[in-house]
C-alpha cells in the first residue's frame, strides 16, 4: 500500500515499485494539495490490489517525467541576470511576421500549457484554415486592434467548407459558427503576450472578444434510449456502447477505451482510466511523449493520423463506475466472445486489453462509433431534428441521474468526473413532459375548482391539499416528481 506523508506544505505519496530489470525501487511523489495526494494514493492502492505491477511502474515513469519537464520549464522562464541571458534574448523581431512568430509558439505554448493531442490539432486546424491565410504574411508588429476586428468580421461573414456545404447553392452554404469565431480570437491573441516578450510587438492590441452563441447539446429522456437500445439487435458491439455511454456517463473515447482488467464481478464496478483518440501525427511529434500510453499501429500507412491510448480528459475523470445487473450480464457475454475471438485469431489476435474492439481485438475509432450510432437512428426513423450524438447518450444520462437523486449535483457530477458547476450549466435542462407536468400543476393549482361531468370531488378536501402545498414547499416538490414521473411513463 502507498505511504501517505505531508512536509511542510509538501504532500506525499510513497510506493515501491519494480523495475524492468526485477529491482525494486521506492517512488517519492510529491503534490501540492491534500486531494491530489490522497487520489494519486487510492489509484496507486487499486493497482497493487490487482497487482498491475505494469502499470505501476508506467505510474512511476509518467510522473518522473512529468517532474522532469516542469523542472525544465521552470528553468526556461526564470528570471535571468544580464551575464545568464541567452544572446539572442534581445533580439528585435519587429520585422518578422506572424507565420514566423506562430510556427515557434504554438509548439511551446502547447508543451507549457500541457495540450491534449486533440487540443493541438484543434488550434493547428483554425491556425491553418483561418489566420494564417488572413495574417500569415503580415509582419506582426504592424496587426492592429482595427485589424483584428477586420479578421473577426471577414469569419463571422465566411462560408463554412466541409459536410456542411456539401450540395448546396453557395447561398445556402452557412457561416462560420460564432464558437469558431471565438476559437480563432482566443487561438489569435492569446500569443500576444508572448510576442511582446520575444519582442516581436512593443504593445498588446487591445480587442473586445466576440460574442459566442451556445448551442445547447440534445439529449432524450431514458424511455427514448432505452427503446433505442431495444432496436439495436444486429450491431452486438454498438449495442454495448451505447448502454455503457447512457448508464455510466461516458465520452465516446471513454467508451472506446474501457480496459476490460478494470471489470470487478464481484463489486459490480469498474475503473475508467483512459480513452481513445484520433489524432494528427504532428500532434504526437510535438507533445511529450508521457501524455500518450499507447500509439496503435496504422491500418492505412498513409494516414497522417494515428489511434492514441492516453489518460482521462481530466483527474476528475479518472473514477469508478457502479453497474446495472443487465449491463453485467452483457459484458460477460461481452467477455465470452472476446474469448471466442482470440481461439479463432490465435497468434494474429492484437490484443490490447480493449473491451470495445474488432473481432481481431484492433481498437475502434471513437469516430466510428459516433458514425455507427447516427446511422441507427437515421434506419430507424428518427426525426433528424431529434437525433443525437455519441456525447449526448452522456448528457441524457446525467440528466435521468440528476431527477433521480433529486438533484443532487455533487453526486451525479462527481460519478461521471465533472464539476456540479458544468453539469448544472451544461447537462440539466427541462425536457418536454416535464414542461407539460408543470403546466398541469399550475392548472390545479391556480384556477377555481369546477366540477366536471361524471365526476364529483370533495371541494374541501381539493382547499386542504392546495393549504398544504402552499404551506410545505418540499411536499410541492414531491407532488411535481411525481407528475413528471407520471408524465413520462404515459409518454
Amino acid at each position: 500500500m502507498a505511504t501517505y506523508k505531508v512536509r511542510g506544505i509538501a504532500h506525499n505519496i510513497i510506493y515501491p515499485y519494480r523495475t524492468e530489470d526485477g529491482k525494486v525501487k521506492h517512488q517519492w511523489e510529491t503534490y501540492s494539495t491534500e486531494l491530489e495526494a490522497m487520489h494519486r494514493k487510492a489509484y496507486i492502492d487499486y493497482l497493487q490490489k490487482n497487482r498491475l505491477h505494469h502499470e505501476i511502474r508506467k505510474a512511476a515513469a509518467e510522473y518522473q517525467c512529468r517532474r522532469a519537464v516542469e523542472r525544465e520549464v521552470v528553468e526556461r522562464f526564470r528570471p535571468r541576470t544580464q551575464e545568464e541571458a541567452p544572446p539572442h534574448a534581445a533580439e528585435d523581431n519587429t520585422a518578422k511576421t506572424y507565420r514566423e512568430f506562430a510556427e515557434k509558439w504554438l509548439p511551446i505554448h502547447a508543451r507549457k500549457e500541457r495540450f491534449s493531442p486533440n487540443s493541438y490539432d484543434s488550434y493547428r486546424s483554425n491556425l491553418d484554415r483561418h489566420i494564417l491565410p488572413y495574417f500569415g504574411d503580415r509582419v506582426m508588429s504592424s496587426i492592429t486592434a482595427e485589424d483584428i476586428d477586420d479578421f473577426l468580421d471577414a469569419l463571422s461573414r465566411k462560408p463554412c467548407r466541409g459536410p456542411k456545404s456539401y450540395g448546396k447553392r453557395p447561398e445556402d452554404i452557412p457561416t462560420l459558427s460564432s464558437s469558431t469565431v471565438k476559437k480563432c480570437f482566443t487561438i489569435l491573441t492569446s500569443g500576444f503576450e508572448t510576442a511582446k516578450k520575444w519582442h516581436y510587438i512593443s504593445e498588446i492590441p487591445k480587442v473586445t472578444a466576440p460574442t459566442e452563441k451556445t448551442v445547447k447539446r440534445r439529449a432524450w429522456d431514458a424511455r427514448r434510449v432505452y427503446e433505442v437500445l431495444d432496436s439495436i439487435k444486429e450491431d452486438e458491439l454498438l449495442h454495448l456502447a451505447v448502454h455503457l455511454a447512457f448508464v455510466c456517463s461516458l465520452r465516446a473515447g471513454e467508451t472506446a477505451g474501457i480496459d476490460l482488467h478494470t471489470i470487478d464481478f464481484r463489486d459490480g464496478s469498474l475503473w475508467i482510466t483512459r480513452q481513445i483518440q484520433r489524432v494528427s501525427d504532428s500532434a504526437i511529434g510535438v507533445l511529450p511523449k508521457h501524455e500518450v500510453l499507447r500509439i496503435f499501429p496504422k491500418q492505412v500507412l498513409t494516414s497522417k493520423s494515428s489511434m492514441i491510448l492516453k489518460g482521462p480528459k481530466t483527474e476528475d475523470s479518472h473514477r469508478k463506475q457502479y453497474l446495472t445487473t443487465p449491463l453485467l450480464d452483457e459484458l460477460r457475454e461481452r467477455l465470452a466472445r472476446i474469448e471466442e475471438n482470440k481461439a479463432f485469431f490465435r497468434e494474429e489476435y492484437r490484443d490490447y486489453g480493449l473491451l470495445i474492439c474488432q473481432t481481431d481485438g484492433r481498437p475502434v475509432d471513437p469516430k466510428n462509433l459516433e458514425k455507427s450510432f447516427k446511422e441507427h437512428q437515421k434506419r430507424i426513423g428518427i426525426p433528424e431534428n431529434e437525433r443525437i450524438d455519441f456525447q449526448g447518450l452522456r448528457k441524457s444520462g446525467q440528466m435521468h441521474k440528476v431527477r433521480l437523486s433529486q438533484n443532487n449535483y455533487q453526486l451525479v457530477a462527481e460519478n461521471a468526473g465533472q464539476s456540479p458547476e458544468v453539469l448544472m450549466n451544461h447537462y440539466n435542462e427541462a425536457l418536454d413532459y416535464e414542461k407539460r407536468a408543470l403546466s398541469r400543476l399550475v392548472e390545479n393549482s391556480f384556477y377555481p375548482h369546477r366540477e366536471t361531468s361524471g365526476e364529483t370531488q370533495d371541494s374541501a378536501d381539493v382547499s386542504a391539499l392546495m393549504a398544504q402545498i402552499q404551506q410545505n414547499p418540499e411536499l410541492c416538490r414531491k407532488l411535481l416528481q411525481s407528475l413528471t414521473l407520471g408524465a413520462q411513463q404515459r409518454a
